[in-house]
């Protein structure tokens, strides 16, 4: 079994990140999807099972009829039931999927009490093969609760089987037809789980490039207003004051026609380096275009955000630029007001900027 989960875990597309914070990611993302389907689909085999109760079986005895219609109604359903409604409440998430997997061994064993009871159990065997592809392709269940699961159900139909099939040749061939249906299930469990991975990758990469600058690898603009809204709300919830700095790089059009293209986007990417350095955790540093730099910074006053954009200027100012020489910023700063908008607070550090490049470059300067 192990080497079987090794050789699965081979074919998981983590691409640059690691297994486990891979696995987390994508077990959150893929959450909600298999809360929807697992509610439907219990349900809808709830449904089934009520339909199937009252169908007419003249295959079966009047004593195993009334059985079957007790496992069904009694058992199967309520369960069926229960899981469809803690799926759909999300709270109740963390308990499904063990209880989800243990529901087919349930169902499997009442096949088997109804199966041994059977004259001729012909009709009522696709039940078996049918709930083992059910188990791995239909339920909605994870790949190693399915596997799990698949395995232990498929281990009480053969083991109860062998006592019930009289006939040699009828239980080869009834172990072979559960052997097939495990089979197409586990390959079909396999191809789902390596697409739902392999969107969930793609996905991520679609995402990651629409909110990253490619050539430094900061946020790029389309990421401001997000990150704008979300301290916002948490400024007038908490009452944590943030600020905003736009940081202009001096004379880059001299850097670009002296030194060349490819020296320019070296200084962008070198200062890019030296802000995400220089600023702390909680802040963020996104590339707004060209030479301007933004930085949102969280949970600060006038002191702080003024002495933040000073040490910015010295660090940058004492930088090694290769082949460049000295570069320097301006940096224009505020502090969000509860009547800003976004707009409010970018044109705010703007005239900031303008003031600081008036005054002469390579200084900062805080306006309220």
């Amino acid at each position: 079994m192990q080497q079987l989960f090794r050789y699965i875990s081979l074919l998981e597309p983590t691409r640059g990140i690691s297994k486990h914070d891979f696995n987390r990611r994508y077990a959150h993302w893929d959450m909600s999807s298999r809360q929807i389907q697992i509610s439907a689909i219990s349900f809808l085999t709830a449904v089934l099972y009520v339909a199937f109760a009252f169908l007419e079986k003249p295959w079966a005895s009047e004593q195993v009829e009334v059985l079957m219609f007790k496992l069904h109604i009694f058992v199967n359903v309520p369960l069926l039931l229960g899981l469809s409604f803690l799926a759909y409440k999300q709270r109740f998430y963390r308990y499904v999927m063990p209880s989800f997997a243990a529901l087919p061994i349930v169902s499997m064993s009442c096949h088997a009490v109804i199966a041994s009871k059977l004259v001729n159990y012909t009709p009522f065997a696709p039940e078996a093969y049918l709930g083992v592809v059910w188990i791995f392709v239909v339920s909605g269940m994870t790949f190693r609760y399915a596997l799990i699961s698949a395995i232990t159900a498929l281990c009480i139909l053969a083991g109860s089987a062998f006592y019930f099939i009289e006939q040699q040749s009828s239980y080869v061939m009834h172990v072979f037809w559960l052997a097939c249906s495990f089979s197409f299930g586990f390959l079909g469990a396999l191809m789902l789980d390596r697409s739902r991975k392999q969107f969930f990758v793609s996905q991520q990469e679609l995402q990651h490039l629409a909110v990253t600058d490619p050539l430094t690898g900061l946020y790029n603009r389309n990421q401001l207003n997000i990150v704008l809204n979300k301290e916002m709300a948490r400024e007038q919830r908490y009452n944590r004051s943030f600020g905003l700095l736009v940081i202009d790089v001096d004379f880059f059009k001299s850097i670009n026609d002296s030194f060349g293209h490819e020296a320019g986007d070296n200084v962008l990417k070198q200062i890019s380096q030296d802000l995400l350095q220089s600023v702390r955790k909680i802040d963020t540093v996104i590339r707004w275009g060209g030479e301007e730099f933004i930085v949102v910074a969280s949970e600060v006053d006038k002191q702080s955000i003024v002495a933040l954009s000073e040490n910015l200027c010295k660090k940058i100012e004492g930088s090694e630029f290769n082949g460049v020489g000295r570069v320097t910023v301006s940096i224009g700063a505020t502090l969000y007001k509860l009547d800003d908008t976004p707009s409010d607070l970018l044109s705010r550090a703007d005239k900031a900027l303008y003031k600081a490049k008036e005054t002469g470059r390579n200084i900062a300067i805080y306006t309220s």
